[in-house]
């Protein structure tokens, strides 16, 4: 197999790990600052780093929540809880995700995101359009009382690129305007990740945001030394992939210049912000997802259980 692939694979064993040793963890009470860094901890000490913060989205808020600095948050009684978590090793990444719930009276819903995530993995083989995907994951959610969210979707992966160009829809997406060079190829990785919710099935941005990424590279900016210093510390430790400021606050930065610095990066688009994503009606979401290569004659789930 190719160092890619070698790569990617190590990649999924690292993320496939990481919740197993996460996975008792995660119960009402405890903090989701104290799951996110057990986690990324973990990622870590295995020689790799996380490919974005882990994201810990509770009942209707379906991505994109990360713990803050001194986040005070706890998982709820009788709550959904969706962790979300990728690994990079030498910038091949992998992105997978579950879902644990606390209340019986959302397991249909729970397996149901997750046949229609086995559904779809079993479809994927090379060259097949990656719109076949959102037929698939559609049928099966509907066709249990659910709605799948239509603007989130699955995505190509490639080195230090989380999002690389293709999306893997979770709907029938018309058969007219779908692009027929969009298909699965060898050699590349792919992340499928139906959501289910008993709401519209949309997505609306909220007002939060907790996770971050490197927009641009500036050089002679006109920043102050303290800003720059914590910009050259982002430039040089992330490689463009999603950060959280938590991870600037654990290198020894104070809370009061990662304030300024985000201000300032923020105005100068140097840095972007991920808004926290919440069902538009506020109606609880589950998740599920892998990381999946394609060979020339299998397709590989690199993040299932090992």
């Amino acid at each position: 197999m190719t160092d890619a692939f070698q790569n990617y694979s190590k990649s999924g064993e690292i993320l496939a790990k990481t919740f197993a040793y996460i996975g008792t963890s995660v119960k009402p009470g405890v903090p989701l600052l104290e799951i996110a860094e057990k986690a990324e901890k973990f990622i870590l000490k295995h020689s790799a780093k996380p490919a974005f913060p882990v994201n810990i989205s509770i009942n209707e808020v379906a991505a994109h929540y990360s713990p803050i600095i001194n986040d005070d948050c706890e998982i709820p009684e009788k709550s959904i809880v969706k962790i979300d978590a990728g690994v990079s090793v030498n910038g091949f990444l992998t992105d997978a995700a579950r879902t644990f719930i606390f209340d019986e009276k959302w397991q249909h819903m729970k397996d149901t995101v997750r046949k229609a995530l086995d559904e779809a993995l079993k479809a994927i083989k090379p060259n097949e359009s990656v719109f076949r995907i959102g037929e698939i994951v559609q049928k099966c959610i509907e066709d249990e009382g659910f709605k799948p969210i239509v603007n989130l979707s699955g995505h190509s992966l490639a080195r230090y690129s989380l999002h690389n160009g293709i999306s893997i829809p979770n709907y029938n997406v018309s058969r007219k305007i779908r692009d027929s060079s969009h298909r699965f190829k060898i050699g590349k990785a792919y992340a499928i990740e139906p959501f289910a919710t008993t709401g519209i099935g949309r997505v609306t941005d909220s007002s939060d945001e907790t996770i971050f990424q490197q927009f641009r590279e500036v050089k002679n900016d006109n920043l102050s030394s303290k800003i720059n210093t914590i910009y050259q510390f982002i430039d040089a430790n992330f490689h463009k992939l999603p950060f959280s400021w938590r991870w600037v606050y654990n290198a020894g930065f104070s809370i009061e210049d990662i304030e300024k610095a985000n201000k300032r990066l923020h105005d100068d688009h140097i840095i972007h912000g991920y808004p926290v994503l919440v069902e538009s009606t506020k109606s609880p979401v589950t998740q599920e997802e892998e990381t999946v290569f394609i060979g020339k004659k299998q397709v590989f789930i690199l993040t299932g259980k090992k």
